[in-house]
């Protein structure tokens, strides 16, 4: 599978090095060329950008799969944040940077990877998880992130390879 990595704003060139190396068991990725973070997408009375206006301007992107990355704050609906959204079985995703941030670099490349293969994981065809331990469990905060894991749980995995196998013929 071709994973786009498509920077949305300003986004730090290590973090998307190192995105490209945490996702090589999904697929091989690259690094797009920035597109601005658009005022269409921010509600400046939350002082964040609406998740679902960022999907939209990625669904043009190149490879099988696009991921957005910024250091912008996301909501979406009633949720007061959000670490991603991906829509189940479509191309784009979207992950921020903006509430996985922590002094330690170590937890902070797994928080980023983790979020970016759970978002992978729902354009793959996989929903939320109700396995703490498995990737595709949904996180309401960084402590969440870090109870699970970067794997797929026996649950969701047969639902990433049988899409993956589809992509691959």
């Amino acid at each position: 599978m071709r994973i786009s990595l498509r920077p949305l704003g300003d986004v730090p060139g290590d973090v998307l090095e190192d995105l490209v190396e945490d996702l090589k068991d999904l697929g091989t990725a690259t690094i797009l060329e920035p597109l601005p973070l658009g005022a269409e997408s921010l509600d400046a009375e939350r002082g964040q950008h609406r998740a679902e206006s960022l999907l939209d301007a990625l669904a043009a992107g190149p490879g099988d799969r696009v991921l957005g990355v910024t250091a912008a704050d996301l909501y979406t609906g009633s949720y007061k944040f959000i670490f991603g959204l991906a829509r189940i079985q479509w191309t784009p995703a979207v992950i921020s940077l903006a509430r996985v941030a922590t002094p330690d670099p170590a937890r902070f490349r797994e928080r980023v990877a983790k979020e970016a293969i759970h978002e992978i994981g729902h354009t793959l065809g996989a929903d939320n998880c109700p396995n703490r331990g498995c990737v595709m469990s949904f996180s309401d905060s960084a402590e969440a992130v870090d109870r699970k894991t970067r794997s797929f749980c026996g649950r969701c995995r047969p639902t990433i390879d049988f899409t993956l196998k589809r992509l691959r013929t």
